[in-house]
């Protein structure tokens, strides 16, 4: 390799993404050159001229190259920011979304007058509903399970990281299943759960970023997107006490379904429906309908 300079490597890097159909080429490709130098945008501009050693640039190369396949950029970089929180990730972890966001913003203003509520991040993925409240609610205990290690082995790594590691309880296993066992019954203040919702229709609509990269386990909901909530609204009363609630987290489309089936459990109503940014239905509160009995 001749000898490039900052500036020429950026430009070679947002070639390659234009050419790869990376539409925010400009801005990525700085991202990325950023996080590969260890640099800030301002001494990435006070260094313009600086000619880049072999090894940064194969470093460099290969980040481009993983972004131009169309991995998200959010595993390329090694982290997403959630609630103000940067949040670790790698393949085989969803990726954290904006929306996501809401769930903790309802639980906490629920939660923060309670002493000592229970607090269950269903499927917690990377860990940042659970690490989010954690560290909002000082009091809270928090429980936070999935069926996947290697999620759950970036979720602990993220609590360490924002030093509420030890005051969760990391557990795996598949739903409700892991805590029968730990005296829980009738004991839970409130459930978190962003569970798959996308439906086998929306699957192959999905961009490639999302369908090639990101894990199926994490997305897939069934032909309606709802089975894997149809299994929580049966499971959830084994542990839930009777003024519990459940924060639940919907995709496009889903709210009408997801109310008639909390009509038909006849154990839960629906409390409240909080729209995103963009109008969509995306959290729903339940209560137990036993709750003013």
């Amino acid at each position: 390799m001749s000898s490039i300079s900052s500036s020429q490597l950026y430009r070679e890097a947002v070639d390659h993404l234009c050419q790869a159909g990376i539409a925010n080429a400009t801005l990525e490709a700085m991202w990325i050159i950023e996080e590969a130098l260890g640099v800030s945008r301002l001494q990435f501009h006070t260094q313009v001229n600086d000619v880049i050693d072999h090894d940064t640039y194969q470093k460099v190369h290969s980040l481009i190259e993983r972004r131009a396949s169309r991995e998200p950029l959010q595993y390329v970089l090694g982290s997403q920011e959630f609630f103000g929180l940067d949040m670790l990730v790698r393949p085989g972890v969803l990726i954290p979304r904006p929306e996501s966001e809401l769930l903790v913003q309802e639980v906490i203003a629920k939660l923060e007058t309670y002493p000592q509520p229970v607090i269950i991040d269903v499927g917690t993925g990377s860990g940042c509903l659970a690490i989010s409240v954690a560290l909002a609610l000082k009091s809270a205990m928090v429980i936070a399970s999935d069926r996947s290690l290697d999620a759950l082995h970036i979720a602990k790594i993220n609590g360490l990281k924002h030093g509420v590691g030890s005051r969760i309880l990391w557990l795996a296993g598949d739903l409700i299943t892991p805590l029968l066992s730990s005296r829980l019954a009738g004991k839970v203040t409130a459930i978190i759960a962003n569970l798959p919702y996308i439906s086998h229709s929306e699957w192959d609509r999905l961009s490639p970023d999302v369908k090639d990269f990101e894990p199926r386990l994490a997305l897939d909901g069934g032909p309606d997107g709802l089975d894997i909530y149809r299994r929580l609204l049966k499971e959830a009363p084994d542990v839930l006490a009777s003024d519990g609630i459940m924060y639940l987290e919907i995709g496009l489309g889903q709210i009408d379904g997801l109310c008639q089936l909390v009509v038909d459990s006849q154990v839960f109503e629906v409390i409240k429906v909080q729209p995103d940014g963009q109008g969509i239905p995306r959290m729903v509160c339940l209560g137990r309908v036993d709750r003013l009995r």
